[in-house]
């Protein structure tokens, strides 16, 4: 089956008030600073962390609610509400997709009570398990209920106040076969793996331990010589990968990764035209370690289901972001990809349908998406076909400072 997500709805979570965003294979979302970009990867992560943690948790890890409530209007916001639509059951499709939906809400109490707020979730899970069938799975305050044709009567079930389906298997009752709990694990396990990958070029430089995770490259890029360990063994990832750094920075030869003797630590050496030995990765500019990364996260052979990158164009030579573009698009055929970007040239690389313009109005909340891809459309044929990164830049397309 091919699982993927379709679009993401989010209100009142940071500056994201009422944000419907759909996902194609390549997103790439470009606009002004502080127009509320990082807070969509802010979102997905939100739900990874669910996944991983249970919502106390990640509530907890993303600061709290007053942190991620909306602070504009003249209301402080009791209710914030995350959610995403794909394809991970049986039978749904573009038309008839799977839905999860998690609200956290935090009303005050009267005047007199002994805490100031409660605090409860409602989650919500569609699925489609066979033709022309919807079910439902719903966990409101402090009990369960599903419907499903697949599941009469109805059943209504005591849960915690604040379990999650997605972290807490035992908070859905239902048999280990059963579609439904069959179609959360998998909406489950495929939030847990979402990776918003911004690499810490210090952690990257550094010597890694060899690990069973080294064909999974960490989000901060900490296990890169690690990673690249493994993707050697992939012949033709590992050829292709050479092939690219030695395009985007040609004084590169070769890439070498050595075994540090009398320890568990594998480095990255690289070979470079002119000079004699090898450069130790650590050594190395901060743009070169930073491309390796990306280069490395685009030759990925088992991505997860989506992957963000915030500033992907950061710290990198424009004529290496055409390559780059290039190579995001044929990646996003193995893996989703949602990324930002400040940089019209790699904008010029994308088709409408892949652009996403943000933007932030005089109440402090986003517009997001601020033009529909028909209307890029109409201004890219207005304009003869001018290349669409150059009419973003001259304020055509919206997203301007």
């Amino acid at each position: 089956m091919n699982h993927r997500i379709l679009g993401l709805t989010v209100r009142n979570f940071r500056t994201l008030t009422d944000t419907k965003l759909p996902l194609g294979p390549l997103t790439v979302m470009v606009g002004p600073n502080a127009a509320g970009k990082s807070n969509v990867l802010q979102a997905l992560g939100f739900l990874g962390d669910v996944s991983h943690d249970g919502i106390e948790k990640a509530l907890g890890k993303h600061g709290g609610f007053d942190v991620l409530a909306f602070r504009g209007g003249r209301k402080p916001v009791s209710r914030i509400t995350v959610g995403v639509e794909g394809i991970w059951s049986e039978c749904a499709s573009e038309e008839a997709p799977d839905r999860y939906e998690l609200s956290v809400s935090r009303p005050r109490l009267p005047e007199g009570a002994e805490a100031r707020h409660t605090t409860y979730r409602r989650e919500r899970f569609v699925h489609h398990p066979v033709d022309d069938m919807e079910t439902s799975v719903e966990l409101t305050s402090g009990s369960l209920t599903i419907s499903s044709p697949l599941s009469r009567p109805s059943k209504r079930e005591a849960v915690g106040r604040m379990a999650s389906a997605l972290h807490e298997d035992h908070a859905l009752p239902l048999a280990e076969t059963h579609p439904d709990r069959q179609a959360v694990r998998e909406i489950s396990r495929h939030l847990s793996e979402i990776r918003v990958f911004d690499p810490d070029v210090r952690a990257a430089r550094k010597p890694s331990p060899v690990t069973e995770r080294g064909r999974y490259l960490e989000s901060d890029a900490s296990n890169l010589a690690d990673f690249l360990l493994s993707l050697r063994e992939d012949r033709d990832a590992w050829t292709y990968l050479l092939e690219d750094v030695r395009t985007v920075i040609p004084q590169i030869r070769d890439i070498h990764l050595e075994l540090i003797p009398g320890s568990p630590l594998v480095q990255v050496e690289l070979e470079e035209e002119g000079l004699r030995g090898r450069t130790r990765l650590n050594e190395a500019s901060w743009g070169t370690v930073r491309i390796l990364c990306m280069l490395a996260i685009f030759h990925d052979p088992e991505p997860p289901l989506l992957t963000c990158i915030e500033e992907i164009d950061h710290g990198i030579h424009p004529h290496a972001l055409s390559l780059l573009a290039g190579r995001l698009r044929e990646a996003s055929v193995r893996g989703q990809f949602l990324v930002t970007t400040h940089s019209p040239v790699l904008v010029n690389e994308l088709e409408a349908e892949e652009l996403v313009v943000c933007e932030r109005l005089p109440s402090g909340a986003s517009r997001i998406p601020a033009r529909r891809p028909e209307d890029t459309q109409r201004v890219i044929e207005k304009s003869e076909y001018e290349p669409m990164g150059d009419l973003w830049f001259a304020g055509a397309l919206g997203g301007g400072l």
